[in-house]
């Protein structure tokens, strides 16, 4: 073969090996581009598609409650008392109302309540929200025109001191109906006597008081409504009103739930429960916390209802109000309306959402997929109807695609830096490869058969100073290179396995390892323990070795009890731990949860008794559904929501040093070994927690017989 002729031949070999090699490593980055991104959006989905039902049954939980504290408040001896005894005294009220004394309680209107509306446009003669009944007058006069207190106070009044039976009746009952109010977190309660349909009384005695519910100015609002839909309630039950601009919460979006009132078997009258849009979002929103809810930095959870406007207020409106706004009138170009947004403070009944998840939500089907947010925003949602009644609502739980597509950008960029180095490397060894085929010397070919068969010990024989010598002298290089990357690649996958090791329960390590996008564990009954080490209390001046040892030491040894009581570790911050008891069990197992949080309780203090130090440690049980799984973008975390999360956060957070606080669910699966406090009230405590102290003394006694039986 002329040199020439071996010239061609070469440069062919080495350009198609060249070429070959490109069009593999980008044909190999876009299969991983559509495959990863397909990955990546299911399991988007997927989150959202669990928030969404975490959502629908808070939503429930959180509705029915109330409707159950209007029926029973409805069927409370106090309550019916407290009826009878102010509608009798309405009754009797014989006091006139002054034309002074009326245009007084027309200005007050107009100063007062109608404010909002006349900036939103609308015409309301103040005369015609005015009591007709000679009662109902004097009553919003004694109570509203003549109350010391302003608008939001006006509860503070229990006598109007005029002498009448009905302020008799109103001083007495008035307190403790002030009271039950604030327990059923309504913005107010109202008593309607069925015998004159009208409002006898107001704890918060706003402008409804004394107006009659089927004639009245109110009686085509929420609050007809629901007295109207008591007709067809079966007893006991609530009927409920969609949510309003209401007039005399001076437009504030509200809704109703009414039950009535019975004396023996006559239903004597109704209590009204006015309660404000905001408790709704309240339940929805988990109290705006999106990202603790696993929404991330733009993800929403809001109800629509089926005239396609909100019933709800958005993240967004939280956030920032202005921006809002403006995005709200690029989107719409109604200046009108987002206006009336901006006067009222709050987008409830006022923006429309209207896409495919909306509708079919709306018509009872659950949905997930990409959609338009109301704000124009592409987003992934998730979206669920509920039922309330004769409500028909949708609740939707979104993230905008941007923010879902972060992991994905960064997979781009990972994947695009990978390929600017291997291309050069692969266009290297080609030319490489290229000339050692055209120079077919036995040893050289047999000294790359060996490296190619992972025999990287052996040196390819010295072909001299020449091309060939030169080649296989590059072949021990690429030869040591793939030894090192080997041993490299063997520790990586070792300090990778130590990492999920930490952040995962080990029963997870293995699937994320084989390349598992999504793992969700989705609802089990677990019991949450939540422990606080207080590292405060090692003495000041401790040397930093010795605190580091006795860090080791607990970190070992509550380990071992975490294998000896089946206990997972669900995260570790610097202010204390989480664990997770019963997770793929039958049971919840409260009670092996329960003898993990003594133990470790008293490790801490012997550990800390053993160097000198008064380390304690303190401990929050609480048990129930929780929602599972593996979650994140650019890191993985084993995530766990639910209640039981925030009950046990917050007993841990306030039990005593060296105590163990269990809500009741806890307590109802105890075996007879625990000693168990009475429920205690703590300041800053939910209503819905309870929380008893479980006595670590028996506790001690029954941990050393077990060791002793088990030794």
């Amino acid at each position: 073969m002329s040199r020439a002729r071996h010239t061609r031949v070469r440069r062919r070999l080495e350009v198609t090996l060249v070429g070959v090699a490109l069009v593999s490593v980008l044909l190999l980055g876009g299969v991983n581009y559509v495959f990863a991104r397909a990955l990546i959006l299911k399991s988007v989905e997927t989150q959202l598609s669990t928030l969404r039902d975490t959502r629908v049954q808070a939503f429930e939980r959180g509705f029915s409650r109330l409707q159950a504290e209007v029926s029973i408040l409805a069927s409370t001896p106090s309550v019916g008392a407290a009826l009878t005894d102010l509608s009798a005294g309405y009754d009797e009220l014989d006091g006139t109302v002054s034309d002074a004394q009326l245009r007084e309680l027309e200005a007050l209107y107009e100063t007062e309540v109608l404010p909002p509306f006349v900036a939103a446009g609308a015409e309301i003669d103040a005369m015609s929200l005015v009591p007709e009944s000679t009662s109902g007058r004097y009553v919003q006069q004694q109570y509203i025109a003549e109350n010391p207190d302003g608008f939001d106070d006006r509860d503070r009044l229990d006598d109007a001191g005029d002498g009448s039976g009905y302020s008799a009746a109103h001083a007495e009952h008035h307190p403790l109906l002030r009271s039950q109010m604030e327990n059923a977190r309504a913005g107010d309660l109202l008593l309607v006597d069925f015998e004159t349909d009208e409002v006898v009384y107001s704890v918060k005695k706003r402008i409804d008081v004394g107006t009659d519910v089927s004639t009245g100015p109110y009686a085509d609002t929420g609050l007809g409504q629901v007295i109207d839909d008591l007709a067809s309630v079966p007893i006991g039950d609530t009927s409920v009103s969609d949510s309003w601009f209401y007039v005399p919460t001076r437009g504030v979006p509200v809704f109703f739930l009414a039950s009535v009132v019975r004396s023996g078997a006559e239903a004597v009258g109704a209590i009204v429960a006015e309660v404000p849009a905001s408790v709704l979002t309240q339940v929805v929103t988990g109290g705006q916390n999106w990202e603790e809810l696993g929404l991330g930095a733009t993800g929403d959870s809001y109800i629509v209802g089926e005239d396609l406007t909100l019933r709800t207020e958005s993240r967004a409106w939280f956030e920032d109000p202005e921006d809002y706004l403006e995005l709200h009138l690029d989107r719409y170009d109604d200046p009108a309306r987002t206006e009336l947004i901006e006067i009222v403070g709050s987008p409830v009944l006022l923006q429309q959402v209207d896409n495919a998840a909306i509708e079919t939500s709306l018509a009872g089907e659950q949905f997930v997929g990409t959609v338009t947010s109301y704000l124009g925003t592409k987003t992934l949602a998730a979206s669920g109807p509920v039922k309330i009644g004769n409500l028909n609502w949708a609740i939707v739980v979104e993230q905008a695609r941007s923010e879902a597509n972060d992991e994905l950008r960064s997979m781009i960029w990972s994947t695009l830096i990978v390929m600017a180095i291997l291309l050069p490397i692969t266009a290297l060894l080609g030319v490489l490869i290229a000339r050692s085929l055209t120079k077919p010397f036995e040893a050289l070919v047999q000294g790359a058969a060996r490296i190619a068969g992972g025999d990287l010990d052996r040196d390819v024989q010295d072909l001299g100073r020449n091309e060939l010598g030169d080649v296989g002298r590059q072949l021990e290089v690429v030869a040591r290179q793939l030894d090192a990357e080997e041993r490299a690649i063997l520790d990586q996958e070792q300090r990778i396995n130590d990492v999920l090791t930490a952040v995962l329960p080990p029963r997870l390590v293995a699937r994320v390892r084989q390349g598992e996008e999504s793992i969700d564990d989705v609802f089990d009954t677990a019991t949450m323990i939540a422990v606080t080490i207080e590292e405060s209390s090692v003495a000041a001046g401790t040397d930093q070795d010795v605190v580091l040892e006795i860090i080791e030491r607990v970190t070992d040894d509550v380990d071992e009890l975490m294998r000896r009581f089946g206990v997972e570790r669900v995260r570790r911050a610097s202010s204390g731990e989480l664990f997770i008891a019963g997770l793929g069990d039958d049971e919840a197992r409260e009670n092996d949860a329960a003898h993990f949080a003594a133990a470790v309780v008293r490790l801490t203090a012997e550990i800390g008794a053993e160097f000198g130090s008064s380390l304690t440690a303190r401990a929050g049980l609480a048990s129930g559904d929780v929602a599972t799984g593996v979650i994140g973008r650019s890191q993985l975390t084993f995530g766990v929501w639910g209640d039981p999360v925030s009950a046990a956060t917050s007993l841990s957070a306030l039990a005593p040093s060296g105590r163990i606080l269990a809500d009741a669910s806890v307590l109802d699966a105890l075996g007879p070994e625990w000693e168990i406090g009475p429920n205690e009230d703590l300041p800053g405590l939910a209503d819905d927690i309870d929380a008893h102290d479980i006595s670590t003394e028996r506790v001690e006694t029954i941990e050393h017989n077990r060791d002793d039986e088990s030794g």
